[in-house]
């Protein structure tokens, strides 16, 4: 299930659900919005049971699941930092027994939080023997990082509820300052408000992101396209292996390469044109910063090589999503070194 397909489940929740995935931040929304969505107000410190990890027994684990709500229809038990990964089969095994429980208990709803660092789904072609086992038992409910306008709308959201006005323009500085983590981005934007709510100012600038953001050291997709557009080819293979080891999203990382060439091409032509560097950023609306380093990019190569890198893009794009295909890592490593060739 995806995080839009839980929204509608949002609505009748019954049973388990298994919250996975690599945005962590997703998880500990949809699971307060589940709290709200089970609770009543009635005695709810009663009827929502926290296990952490370090709590965790499958003797506790099926009393909490089978334990009556007290003055209420229904009761929310939440398991928290359970380290499934490291579980020897045995376990696994008890734990899926005490997941059972909830088979004979209509009264409880159950939502099992996989911190991503804590649980290996594998792939959907070769899922790991814990998501086989669990999702038996739960619904699994995949959390991935939101990319291109769904993240845009949501930092939109984030500056709104701070009663500050962001330019959306500025998304892909802010993102690139700060990396794509939620928490992260999330942290920072509370401070841009309250910067701006102390200093007077209305409107976000770029300026503001530079001063108050801390800049992001962790090697992702964003940095990656930045020493890629450069043509740093010792660079893109580092990032990229530190990439790998942190066990960023492939997917993530293929988006953003084509989404860059993309982009890149688009510049190109608009300036075959005529058009001016602020010109080109109204009509494709991104920053000026960003138009500029695609002129810096194209003023190094050709409009020919230029039209190849994309092809190329697009077809390790359709590659990844092939039925046949279980390495995206594969297919981005092949991208990046026929780029870097070219």
């Amino acid at each position: 299930m995806t995080e839009a397909e839980f929204r509608q489940e949002l609505k009748a929740l019954h049973g388990g659900y298994l919250f996975y995935g690599d945005e962590d931040y997703l998880k500990l929304s949809y699971a307060k919005e589940v709290k709200k969505r089970v609770l009543d107000g009635t005695f709810d410190e009663f009827n929502h049971v926290v296990i952490y990890g370090e709590d965790y027994t499958p003797a506790s684990l099926c009393n909490a699941i089978a334990s009556l709500p007290m003055m209420a229809e229904k009761k929310l038990v939440e398991v928290r930092s359970l380290d499934i990964k490291s579980l020897k089969k045995d376990e696994l095994s008890e734990l899926c027994e005490a997941l059972l429980t909830l088979e004979d208990c209509d009264h409880t709803v159950l939502v099992l939080r996989a911190d991503s660092h804590l649980f290996d789904a594998g792939t959907q072609k070769r899922p790991s023997e814990a998501f086989k086992q669990i999702t038996k038992i739960l619904t699994p409910v995949e959390f991935e990082f939101p990319v291109g306008t769904r993240l845009t709308s949501w930092i939109l959201r984030h500056f709104t509820e701070g009663n500050i006005e962001f330019d959306p323009n500025l998304s892909t500085y802010l993102v690139e300052s700060c990396g794509h983590s939620m928490w992260t981005l999330s942290n920072e934007i509370d401070k841009l408000c309250a910067y701006a709510k102390q200093n007077g100012i209305g409107v976000i600038e770029e300026k503001h992101i530079d001063l108050v953001c801390c800049k992001s050291i962790e090697y992702d997709d964003f940095q990656l396209t930045n020493v890629l557009l450069e043509g740093k080819t010792q660079a893109v293979f580092e990032t990229l292996r530190r990439q790998k080891l942190n066990h960023e999203p492939a997917n993530i990382i293929l988006f953003s390469i084509v989404k860059m060439y993309t982009e890149l091409y688009a510049v190109c032509r608009l300036q075959s044109m005529g058009l001016s560097k602020a010109q080109i950023a109204t009509s494709l609306k991104i920053h000026e910063f960003k138009v500029g380093k695609y002129l810096s990019r194209i003023a190094r190569t050709s409009p020919a090589r230029i039209e190849r890198a994309l092809e190329l893009c697009r077809d390790a794009d359709l590659q990844s999503k092939s039925a046949m295909n279980l390495d995206t890592y594969g297919a981005v490593e092949r991208l990046i070194s026929t780029l870097c060739a070219l």
